[in-house]
């Protein structure tokens, strides 16, 4: 209750007057006294106080001039009163001042909390002007990147700029182990993160407390490269927060504090109060409208009235502060986002209602919206990125599942996508990818949520009430059919195709990782089984599949850190017995199963894509044995390495070869490079003749392997320059019996030789049908009739021995 205690006076010269009783307790008198002096104090620092109040109560009698001034009493004790005195003149019949009256009023308390409010604003501006940020990058292993200026700051701070370092490598506080472990667990999740707070420890003991906030960085590809993020010095700033911690019950309370966005609530009425500023703030007039929570529970968006209402609930069960962010429609339609403050009122010891302010952020709000879309959206096609959709299907598990309906999981990946890519352009394949993004979005509606999450990977979630797993595996159908039409682009006409793996959730898969794995799996299977079509997750095919996986993985392995080798097989020319080359066969020995035979790792390797990275491997290891035998001594020879057709499909395999030839030093007629005959399914004649006719100008042999076991046409040996043409082995076996074998093969030798081309038949195994092959008129034989594929370091004498055999 405001203390303030009423006065009159009779005469512009008076120094008396009278006072009411209340100015007893006002001005700590001893005893009540009708006639106490109204006098300022008299003290020199006082002089322009008491002479504006003289000269506003002079003017009061002269002018009728009303007054209110700040002034200080001094009391009988000697301390000072803050108070406002406040005076009317009263007239008489002749329009003259006949009396003065008015109210002291004790101001203490407000100029005390002005004064208290000053002084906690200057040392928050203190603080914050002495406040530094700086920028930070992390590379892929999330170690820090260094600093690129000079920082000014103790030992701790320099280990941090310096770099090379991930924030859990460095020394941190031995209590900050659990927030650091879940730090590094969102990093290594690749996740957003904001505002963690952290103590680096010095070499020397220093320390300082750093709040940093980051977001992962993506290649366009998918790839991971690392963080960039924010990072502050907020070590003073903490020592500030403790301080400041200390008055937040005084700041929150002062009547000026909460001028702009203030909200009262009082229990004993029920009545919510709002200052003008919160009603300007939603575009309300005080005057049309009542703020209850009938009144304002429309404007809430989502469920944040019920939010709210549930923390003013807990902060009056609680008695504490509560802050939170709640969104509200304007008057004008837009949404709006308040950070409240929600603060429970006490007197006496019990609670009588809340207070509450209501600041604006929409702008920061918006701004952090902006970099979480980043974060989480692929910037090419627009859908979700795959932190997202790692996030998204995270949640499908962590909430329960609808009892009714079912949840599907789809991996996508596009066919033929990396050739389209090559030969029409990375601008084509941009486009390409955003028709198939445009496809998805047309056929799955806005329920399902779509991802991109690699190079031409996509995956899908959707929820569908009662639908049964035919429907499910025919939405797949129906969108490989989609996919799997020519595209007009303006770079020319696409076409590529889809093959899609299926899990459904949770039956595929109880936890969000077992799902992806085994939806993954689905994948692989419908891969392995020819592509262009959907395959649902089986269980009984889990542990082949992922013996597939693994051999696949520990074959990458073997590419990497060198755990192949090649074996060499020597073709021999009929006419005059010698060794006139080899054919290079790559070998694998598993880490715990011992050698693989190559018809189980190189369809692993073709369905993976590694058979590239194999083939190239290959090609170098051979001409670099062959130039060895030749610096040896030995005679030249040529070598045979079987190319596959992704080889050729995977960019210009005509420069690796000219690369590969010029680093190793080997004569190109020395090289022979034999393709099979698939390569032609599938592939436009044009890239096929092309890159051909690159390699035959090089000054290489080429040869048309296992000719008559697949797609075999005599056009390609007329248009295609072919040198060598390879017999499978199915028409050599059983030409010493079989009569109608003996009649084709002869036939095939007959035609290479007419076209100009040599012939070499392959698993030769008996001497009989070496004669039958020699007597054909065949050139060359390579099999175990000779010998079997041998190390290198055995090729050399094997075919010294086979040419020193009698006859030969």
């Amino acid at each position: 209750m405001a203390r303030a205690a009423y006065w009159e006076s009779y005469s512009a010269t008076a120094t008396d007057f009278w006072m009411s009783a209340e100015f007893t307790s006002l001005y700590d008198a001893d005893t009540p006294d009708d006639s106490v002096p109204l006098a300022p104090a008299r003290d020199h620092d006082l002089t322009d106080s008491h002479a504006i109040l003289q000269a506003h109560y002079a003017a009061c009698w002269t002018e009728g001039r009303p007054f209110a001034v700040e002034t200080k009493l001094i009391k009988p004790d000697g301390r000072l009163l803050d108070c406002v005195v406040h005076g009317e003149p009263e007239f008489d019949a002749n329009g003259q001042v006949q009396r003065v009256f008015g109210i002291v009023r004790d101001a203490t308390p407000e100029t005390s909390a002005l004064r208290q409010l000053a002084v906690s604003e200057q040392r928050l501006a203190d603080f914050v002007s002495t406040a530094s940020d700086w920028c930070w990058e992390s590379g892929p292993d999330h170690r820090l990147l260094p600093y690129p200026k000079s920082l000014d700051g103790n030992a701790a701070l320099q280990t941090v700029a310096s770099g090379g370092k991930a924030r859990w490598e460095l020394a941190y506080a031995p209590d900050e182990e659990g927030s650091m472990a879940l730090h590094r667990d969102d990093m290594e999740a690749h996740r957003p993160f904001r505002d963690f707070i952290y103590t680096s420890i010095g070499n020397d003991g220093s320390r300082i407390i750093i709040s940093t906030s980051g977001k992962p960085i993506f290649a366009d590809d998918g790839t991971f490269l690392g963080y960039r993020g924010t990072a502050s010095d907020i070590t003073q700033l903490a020592a500030a927060r403790t301080l400041l911690d200390q008055r937040t019950g005084a700041l929150e309370e002062a009547h000026r504090l909460g001028r702009i966005g203030t909200w009262t609530h009082r229990l004993d009425t029920g009545r919510t109060v709002w200052s003008p500023e919160l009603y300007q703030l939603l575009g309300l007039e005080p005057d049309a409208f009542e703020p209850t929570y009938e009144g304002t529970e429309p404007y809430f968006l989502d469920d944040d009235a019920a939010r709210l209402l549930k923390i003013q609930k807990r902060v009056l069960r609680t008695s504490t502060t509560e802050a939170t962010d709640i969104r509200i429609l304007h008057t004008d339609g837009t949404p709006r986002d308040l950070a409240i403050i929600c603060k429970a009122e006490i007197s006496n010891g019990n609670v009588i209602g809340l207070i509450g302010t209501a600041q604006d952020v929409t702008d920061r709000k918006e701004a952090e919206r902006r970099l979480e879309q980043l974060a989480y959206t692929d910037p090419l096609t627009g859908l979700a990125n795959r932190a997202l959709y790692k996030r998204k299907l995270a949640d499908l598990f962590e909430n329960p599942m609808a009892e009714h309906g079912q949840n599907a999981l789809y991996l996508i990946d596009l066919d033929r996508f990396k050739e389209v890519n090559d030969s029409l352009g990375h601008s084509t394949g941009d486009s390409l990818l955003i028709h198939v993004a445009g496809v998805l979005r047309q056929e799955l509606g806005p329920q399902a949520f779509i991802a991109r999450i690699g190079g031409d990977e996509f995956a899908v979630l959707t929820n569908s009430p009662n639908t049964s797993v035919e429907a499910t595996t025919a939405l797949a159908d129906r969108l490989i059919a989609k996919l799997s039409v020519p595209v007009e682009l303006a770079e020319g006409e696409a076409c590529i195709g889809a093959t899609i793996g299926i899990a459904i959730l949770p039956e595929h898969g109880a936890t969000a990782e077992k799902a992806s794995r085994n939806a993954d799996l689905a994948l692989y299977m419908a891969k392995e089984a020819g592509r262009g079509r959907a395959q649902l997750f089986e269980p009984m095919y889990a542990e082949a599949v992922d013996q597939k996986l693994d051999l696949g993985r520990r074959l990458r392995h073997a590419v990497d850190s060198g755990g192949l080798n090649t074996h060499y097989q020597p073709q021999i020319d009929l006419k005059t017995g010698r060794v006139i080359g080899f054919e290079a066969l790559l070998r694998w020995s598993h880490p715990e199963r011992g050698p693989i035979s190559p018809a189980e790792f190189i369809p692993i390797a073709e369905t993976t894509g590694l058979i590239v990275d194999l083939g190239h491997w290959v090609l170098r290891d051979a001409c670099k044995q062959m130039r060895g035998w030749l610096d040896a001594g030995l005679p030249a020879r040529t070598i045979s390495v079987n190319v596959s057709p992704a080889q050729i499909w995977n960019g210009d395999f005509e420069k690796v070869v000219a690369t590969v030839l010029a680093d190793t030093g080997l004569p190109p007629e020395l090289l022979c490079l034999e393709l099979t005959e698939n390569l032609f399914v599938d592939h436009t004649k044009q890239k096929v003749s092309t890159t051909l006719a690159a390699l035959s100008k090089l000054g290489i042999q080429l040869a048309l392997d296992d000719f008559g076991s697949g797609y075999s046409s005599l056009g390609y040996l007329t248009r295609l320059p072919f040198n060598r043409l390879k017999i499978d082995r199915s028409f050599v076996d059983g030409i010493a019996t079989v009569p109608e074998k003996r009649k084709l093969l002869g036939g095939i030798i007959a035609l290479s030789h007419g076209l100009g081309m040599s012939v070499v038949a392959e698993g030769a195994e008996l001497q009989a049908e070496v004669d039958l092959l020699a007597a054909f008129d065949c050139d060359f034989v390579q099999g175990y009739a000779f010998s079997k594929p041998v190390a290198a370091d055995q090729a050399a004498v094997v075919a010294a021995e086979i040419e020193r055999k009698p006859g030969r």
